[in-house]
């Protein structure tokens, strides 16, 4: 397919006084268990095509999220005139929006469906969208025209995808995916949700940002930024890099490292809200894992730790050199903790799974246990992302006092009461297959 010329019209704004974005809530929910053993996937990215242009204003808007146990967040919008409310899955590594229809049945379960007629904005599209996912789950339905709100943003005239046939999403708490990576990677032809905002002049800048708060208490569990930058959710500097392919929200690590063990150099990565865990190359993260003292659990396809005898002082960082600055993770935000009947399994986050751009490279994936650390920017106008360290990066949530050699894990270990293989289904379905 062919490109599509990027013009882009920007706005000069004075900013002598705070302007209000528009934010979107994040909120936590908890999700059914999935095993899924289809993790050794490869898969090859799309060429860029875009059409942008920006025609007025205005301030940023904030959707607040809902924090799914960690494992994804989501928030609401509504669709139609008058509008209908859907719980979203907002999701930077894929580019269309849809939701069940009416005429989903038995496949679409209890998830809240669009009505086409009921709304006094729809209008007829045609266009097809046809997903089969690696694991078998898919969805099917047709393109439709309505005014999409994101909390105070009507966006109008929005295409999108109601979902006719479905399956493979019964455990899933959201109703449907809104998509922010670049259009190359959505159907051909329909300008996903983002593009129109900014074209409609409805946000300030052609840019996006990513708040996840880790402490599944508090509510709402983040925020989405439209139109520019929270500077009260991260401190410190920001770490901006150019994005390699305008696919995916792709760039380039300077390395990986554990303690002195470098992992990789010159390693290209993707920041995706809708992957929950850091997901690497098998064999790189296979050198990780080791470098860890993980064993790898065929099960699940994770490693598995000792965290009941060896210390927490034992365990080394893992260190992500991006631009300018070095992100760290630390033991407790790097393992994932189950429980087992009357005893705890303790994961990491880091898995193994054979992904490729569009020329053939091997790709790493920062999901959201990485994001929920590291507040992100996404800038469409400069092609480039943008990673600072969150307000809620040192939070821990307290548990048991008898892992980690009994070490006072009461001050510092985080508690998990389930593992979602859904996680790797969430990273299956959008990789796997286009």
């Amino acid at each position: 397919m062919p490109n599509l010329r990027v013009l882009f019209y920007l706005l000069l704004i004075g900013f002598a006084f705070p302007i209000e974005l528009p934010r979107i809530s994040c909120y936590r929910t908890i999700s059914l268990p999935i095993i899924n053993t289809f993790i050794e996937q490869e898969t090859t990215i799309s060429n860029y095509k875009s059409s942008l242009r920006f025609k007025g204003r205005t301030n940023q808007v904030t959707q607040s999220l809902f924090n799914q146990a960690n494992y994804y967040w989501v928030g609401v919008i509504s669709i139609g005139t008058p509008g209908k409310t859907f719980i979203i899955d907002f999701d930077t590594g894929s580019t269309d929006l849809w939701v069940p229809s009416i005429q989903c049945l038995s496949t679409c379960g209890n998830k809240a469906k669009y009505n086409s007629s009921s709304s006094k904005t729809s209008q007829a599209n045609g266009a097809l969208l046809e997903i089969t996912y690696g694991d078998g789950s898919y969805v099917n339905g047709i393109f439709i025209n309505d005014t999409v709100t994101i909390e105070s943003l009507s966006v109008l005239n929005q295409a999108f995808a109601e979902a006719k046939n479905m399956s493979g999403f019964s455990s899933s708490t959201f109703d449907g995916v809104l998509g922010l990576a670049y259009p190359s990677l959505g159907t051909f032809g329909q300008l996903p949700v983002f593009y129109n905002m900014w074209q409609q002049g409805l946000i300030p800048q052609a840019c996006f940002s990513f708040y996840f708060n880790p402490n599944p208490d508090v509510y709402p569990g983040g925020e989405l930024s439209f139109g520019g930058v929270d500077s009260t959710k991260y401190s410190g500097s920001i770490s901006y890099v150019d994005v390699v392919i305008p696919a995916y929200w792709e760039f380039m690590m300077n390395s990986v490292k554990v303690s002195d063990k470098i992992i990789c150099t010159k390693c290209r990565a993707i920041l995706d809200t809708g992957t929950t865990l850091i997901v690497g190359p098998s064999s790189q993260i296979a050198l990780l894992n080791r470098a860890i003292d993980a064993t790898y659990d065929p099960g699940t396809g994770l490693y598995t730790v000792d965290c009941h005898t060896r210390l927490l002082s034992n365990f080394p960082d893992v260190e992500f050199s991006i631009g300018n600055i070095t992100f760290i993770l630390s033991v407790l935000q790097y393992l994932l903790i189950v429980n087992d009947g009357d005893t705890q399994i303790c994961y990491t986050v880091f898995q193994g799974v054979n992904l490729h751009d569009n020329h053939g490279y091997l790709i790493w994936i920062l999901g959201d246990y990485f994001l929920s650390r590291f507040y992100s920017i996404y800038n469409v106008n400069r092609n480039q992302v943008g990673l600072a360290k969150s307000i809620s990066y040192s939070y821990i949530q307290i548990d048991s006092k008898t892992l980690f050699g009994n070490f006072s894990s009461k001050r510092y270990f985080p508690q998990f009461f389930q593992l979602f293989s859904f996680v790797m289904i969430h990273f299956i379905k959008k990789y796997v297959c286009f």
